[in-house]
């Protein structure tokens, strides 16, 4: 039996068709546009920065688990944004604003933490006293914080010049703003010098600055040998060039005739004296010890810091 359509079935058939086939090119055309869409955004050129990994509150010191790496659109990253390449220059740094997870890390949002106080570097029991160069003489602007110098002082006592060791063997702790931790800072010009010394040296040095002149003479480091030389007089006393005293002339003498024969002085003429040999070079009445007697020589020669400031 044939079944046979009419014109309306037809018609109506052919539009359902036409329907379908409508909506399946609507539909592919969606997906490849969605596609086009996701492609286009996967072209787009992104950059790394660095971003709190969690919450951090203010006050916080950043180490490298407080940074993450995350990924920003480059057409969006602000210029002020850290790049994984700045993660050294964060270390260490303090937050000054808290930050959410994810906010990216920018110079305004951290500081420098404040360095270790110079007197750290101090042993236990020691002073830093600062003195200008020009009170005790720079060696030429030789000294480097590291160096061991001793210092002399010239005074003036009873009327007579007195140069005497003041302090041996005394530790340069810095010149300048440089100090003996510090890299690339050699040959700097510097108007202080700031030396290690105990508590009575202290007292020494202010004494010495008020009431004479300090001179300073480099010491080798491996030499821990003190000098108890000292020189009293002036300039001709310690050449010994000075003049004699003129020889005093007494007056006539008589002669008895119950005394022996003796030599009479007016008829023979004075021995001729020369040039005084004393030199004025004497040795101080108490031995001094190294002001930096703490430091000890290691294996190598060099010095090194002993944690006993005694030296026992």
């Amino acid at each position: 039996m044939k079944i046979r359509l009419s014109a309306r079935s037809s018609i109506l058939l052919g539009l359902a068709l036409a329907s379908g086939l409508a909506a399946a090119w609507s539909v592919r055309s969606h997906i490849q546009d969605r596609i086009s869409h996701i492609e286009a955004r996967a072209q787009v050129r992104t950059v790394e920065r660095i971003v709190a990994a969690y919450d951090l509150p203010t006050g916080t010191r950043l180490r490298p688990e407080h940074m993450a790496l995350r990924s920003f659109p480059a057409e969006w990253v602000g210029s002020t944004s850290m790049p994984p390449e700045r993660f050294e220059a964060l270390d260490d740094t303090i937050l000054v604003a808290s930050l959410r997870a994810g906010d990216p890390i920018l110079p305004v949002h951290t500081m420098v933490a404040r360095q270790q106080p110079f007197s750290s570097q101090l042993a236990p029991g020691r002073r830093a006293i600062a003195l200008p160069v020009d009170q005790i003489n720079s060696v030429s602007g030789l000294l480097q914080p590291g160096d061991l110098i001793d210092l002399y002082v010239s005074f003036e006592y009873q009327r007579r010049q007195v140069t005497a060791p003041l302090l041996q063997g005394v530790l340069v702790l810095a010149t300048g703003r440089s100090t003996r931790l510090d890299d690339g800072a050699e040959g700097a010009a510097f108007s202080t010098v700031t030396l290690d010394a105990a508590p009575e040296d202290v007292v020494k040095l202010v004494a010495a600055r008020q009431g004479g002149r300090i001179t300073a003479i480099l010491r080798h480091p491996d030499d821990f040998q003190t000098d108890m030389r000292a020189v009293r007089g002036d300039l001709a006393a310690l050449l010994g060039v000075q003049q004699p005293p003129p020889v005093r002339r007494k007056g006539p003498q008589v002669i008895y005739g119950s005394q022996s024969t003796r030599v009479m002085p007016g008829l023979t003429p004075p021995a001729r004296r020369g040039p005084s040999r004393a030199s004025g070079l004497f040795d101080l009445p108490q031995a001094q010890d190294l002001t930096s007697a703490w430091m000890r020589t290691g294996a190598t020669g060099g010095l090194q810091i002993h944690t006993d400031p005694s030296g026992d």
